[in-house]
């Protein structure tokens, strides 16, 4: 009756005492009051069966700083057997029982106690030990024994809300001082502020005896803040290699946290010997400081008491480390853009092309000085205008349309640009979408073109001029050839051949200057066609009878394959045959000698093809495109070189009778030429 009303009497007490060292101090207090014993001990264990709370009295006296010992005689004593089996334990004399972890003054003075522990059970997990010592030998009976363990079964579940208040308690503070860290994270740049805030804050929910922040620098670690008995440290500078066989090495290669009970049993810490008093430092956790997934820096909390830290401290250091590397990245983030900033600032001002940022609307919101001078306007006349206003009215129809283009779009187009005193621009105008973090922008590069138009205009003059005051003194040269020609015998073997000679060369000189004077009419659509209904077979005859003569001195087959049912068609007869003549000689001058020229027409219905294939050296495909364009030359190792006017002729020819030409190549596979014209 007594026994239940003490029962009663406890339960009451622990259900209304929620803080955990409060509760552990009255717990003992009562079993050592009730039980009759001189002093006694309690220990709290985790989900792992780790020691994580602990406290002891001793004649009246309540201490609750005691982990580390009483952590020793619960891995090494009986405590740890009632744990493991999960039942009490009665012990007579202490000095009999080898299950007891003997000090060694009990040894020296050969004194022997009585004691009875008994398991802490909850929810059929063992939470806990509790021990009663006496000094008399066989002081406990088993009757104390069934009392003891009465009251740690109504201590049990005081213990686990006493535990779970804790808990709490803990993460509220946990969140609240990562709530400040992240607020002076977010209010500084600088790491070398926020390191050791982080280190300051972390001392309130884990108690350390020092803490250190690493970083890399040259491949190194280097020690950026320290607090605890270290803190001298930082001044000195200190760097370690991040060998990979080292406890710091391990945390930075494995990119996850490492929690050591006691670090002088482990190879590992010789790495760190550099560091001041690591001989004192035993239990000991370290977590990576990961950026991008990347290790950038290590955080490292160390006791001078083994097996002092367990799955939550791991868990806080490990989330303080990210806290850390949060400031790193934060600094690295605003490195890189401030350089990012520098390098774009130095290429857009120091640029000598004009550059101008406007929005997606076309209106103004940044321009270079090379802008500023070119257009005549300063920043201010600048700001906020519209492109189209910079545009004269003739090139707006060229302009992009902005709400259209996507981020990394680009377009090009030539026009004429308003200078702020009068007069036009010429310039080659090269817009691009780009993404300025989330402010879409577009950006505009102008290519001053005046120069450029005029050495265009000069060399289209001088060429003109050129091939003008050629025209006629070479009309005469070929009408005296004629003359010649008629004047002697037609079995002359001297001067037949040379006259020969003589006259396809002027011919040719003909056909280049035409084709020249042919090419400015043309590009402008000033070009008069005189057309005549013709079988094209009987200019391929033409051409071919004006080039066989080289073709055989080169060595070339020559083969044609027409259709003799080929229908006539309505075209300027002069400029077909030039076309034809042009690409057979092409084909005859970049075919080695021995090579094969095949020349076909072909009916394909609505239009004519014609193609000519050769086995010379073929056409790269990234030179394809352009080869059909005025003064443009293939450069290619034992190619010979021309003007570039030829293909550029042919084009503008066919593309004048409605036609099309391009060419198929490969290198060293010889090309074939092809063009077509509408029936």
């Amino acid at each position: 009756s007594a026994a239940l009303e003490l029962l009663y009497e406890i339960s009451r007490e622990f259900a209304s005492q929620l803080d955990l060292d409060a509760l552990l101090a009255q717990i003992l207090e009562l079993n050592i009051d009730k039980i009759g014993a001189e002093f006694g001990s309690i220990l709290i264990l985790d989900d792992r069966g780790k020691v994580v709370e602990g406290a002891l009295n001793r004649e009246g006296e309540y201490r609750d700083h005691t982990l580390h010992q009483l952590a020793e005689t619960f891995d090494k004593g009986l405590a740890g057997w009632v744990v493991r089996n999960r039942e009490p334990a009665l012990v007579g004399n202490t000095l009999e029982d080898e299950r007891w972890l003997k000090r060694e003054y009990e040894l020296a003075q050969d004194i022997g106690k009585s004691a009875i522990l008994v398991p802490i059970i909850e929810h059929d997990r063992v939470v806990g030990v509790i021990t009663l010592i006496h000094s008399e030998e066989n002081h406990f009976t088993e009757d104390d024994v069934d009392l003891l363990q009465a009251f740690a079964d109504q201590a049990g579940l005081a213990i686990q809300n006493a535990l779970f208040f804790k808990a709490e308690q803990g993460r509220r503070q946990f969140a609240s001082t990562l709530q400040e860290i992240a607020k002076s994270i977010n209010s500084s740049l600088d790491p070398s502020q926020v390191f050791p805030l982080v280190l300051d804050q972390l001392s309130r929910v884990i108690e350390y005896d020092s803490a250190r922040i690493f970083v890399y620098e040259d491949d190194l670690l280097r020690l950026v803040a320290a607090n605890g008995f270290d803190d001298d440290e930082v001044t000195e500078g200190i760097t370690i290699p991040d060998d990979e066989e080292s406890l710091m090495g391990q945390v930075l290669y494995r990119k996850r946290p490492l929690v050591i009970d006691d670090v002088q049993e482990v190879s590992g810490w010789v790495m760190s010997e550099d560091l001041k008093r690591s001989d004192e430092v035993r239990a000991w956790i370290g977590a990576p400081l990961l950026v991008r997934d990347q290790a950038v820096g290590l955080l490292t909390v160390s006791s001078s008491n083994p097996f002092t830290y367990g799955f939550l401290e791991v868990q806080v250091v490990d989330a303080f480390a990210n806290q850390a590397a949060t400031a790193v990245a934060n600094a690295q983030l605003f490195s890189e853009t401030q350089s990012a900033r520098k390098r774009f600032t130095a290429l857009f001002e120091d640029s000598i092309d004009p550059i101008l940022i406007t929005d997606l609307d076309g209106r103004l919101t940044d321009a270079n000085v090379s802008a500023q001078n070119y257009l005549g306007h300063d920043a201010l006349s600048l700001k906020d205008a519209q492109i189209e206003d910079l545009h004269h009215e003739s090139s707006n129809e060229n302009l992009p349309k902005f709400s259209e283009m996507e981020p990394g779009d680009a377009h090009s187009y030539v026009a004429n640009l308003l200078h702020q005193a009068g007069g036009e621009l010429p310039v080659e105008v090269h817009v691009k979408r780009m993404d300025v973090g989330d402010q879409p922008v577009l950006q505009w590069i102008m290519r001053d073109m005046s120069e450029r138009q005029a050495l265009d205009q000069l060399r289209a003059d001088l060429t003109s001029m050129i091939f003008h005051d050629l025209r006629s003194p070479l009309g005469n040269i070929i009408s005296s050839l004629e003359v010649m020609k008629t004047s002697i015998e037609e079995d002359d073997e001297l001067l037949a051949p040379v006259i020969s000679v003589a006259q396809r060369s002027s011919r040719r000189l003909s056909r280049l200057i035409d084709s020249l004077l042919d090419i400015g009419l043309l590009e402008k659509g000033k070009a008069v066609l005189f057309k005549t209904f013709i079988p094209l077979y009987v200019l391929l005859g033409e051409a071919v009878e004006e080039v066989i003569p080289t073709a055989e001195a080169k060595g070339h087959t020559l083969s044609i394959e027409d259709e003799k049912e080929i229908p006539k068609l309505e075209i300027d007869v002069d400029m077909i045959r030039r076309v034809l003549i042009n690409l057979v000689e092409n084909a005859v001058k970049f075919t080695p000698s021995g090579g094969k020229i095949s020349i076909a027409i072909e009916d394909l219905g609505d239009r004519v093809q014609v193609r000519v294939k050769d086995t010379g050296a073929g056409i790269d495909a990234a030179d394809q495109p352009r080869i059909f364009d005025k003064f443009a030359r293939v450069e290619r190792k034992g190619r010979t070189k021309g003007l570039g006017l030829g293909l550029a002729f042919c084009r503008l020819a066919i593309e004048a009778h409605g036609g099309e030409i391009w060419v198929e190549s490969e290198p060293d596979h010889g090309s074939t030429f092809f063009f077509t014209l509408p029936v």
